[in-house]
């Protein structure tokens, strides 16, 4: 029963799209303050102070950790620290009962993924405006960037869907929530026909 609330209040969470996005920062950059968020995200101190302080009511951030420097006090944010055990968990139930939940969870579910999804490329073009062209050079000469829009027929989306699934085992994507800096993203999402 635990883990269905904690999937609840995650799912809640990321149904809004700035809460998502501060989400994802804490979840690729523990230790941030509210500050470093709203600068990476574009955001105002003061919306994202607001969204921090809703997401520590539902307990997936913990208090901060006071810093005090020469003349001023920093806040770090951070995930609670069980949050990886507590997401695997839910997770798990949730892959158990995934069939048999209602339309409108199912719908909630895949909009708080998709709200993450977009936090993490409005971020991306935020950063890439600000990349120098030599970075820009690099990093394609390396081919160390990979976008593809994949338009197929029933049968070749389940045939690629099932061999993403392979690739991206649980183990994979748990890893995702391990209290490191995050440097690099690969966001994959299959969308079936909706009508």
């Amino acid at each position: 029963m635990e883990s269905r609330k904690f999937a609840e209040a995650l799912i809640n969470a990321l149904k809004n799209p700035t809460r998502a996005a501060i989400f994802y920062q804490l979840a690729r950059k523990p230790g941030s303050t509210a500050t470093e968020i709203g600068e990476r995200l574009g955001e105002d101190f003061d919306v994202v102070h607001y969204h921090l302080k809703r997401l520590r009511r539902m307990n997936l951030v913990s208090s901060p950790k006071t810093v005090v420097r020469r003349n001023y006090i920093e806040k770090r944010y951070s995930l609670v620290p069980d949050f990886k055990e507590r997401f695997l968990r839910a997770c798990q139930e949730i892959g158990e009962r995934e069939k048999a939940i209602s339309p409108e969870d199912s719908k909630n579910l895949i909009n708080a993924v998709f709200s993450v999804v977009r936090s993490i490329i409005t971020e991306s073009m935020k950063r890439l405006e600000r990349t120098p062209d030599d970075v820009v050079e690099r990093i394609m000469r390396e081919d160390t960037v990979e976008i593809k829009i994949v338009f197929c027929s029933e049968e070749d989306y389940l045939k690629l869907l099932g061999k993403l699934r392979e690739v991206l085992t649980f183990e994979v994507k748990a890893k995702t929530f391990e209290p490191a800096e995050k440097q690099y993203a690969i966001t994959l999402f299959a969308i079936p026909k909706l009508d």
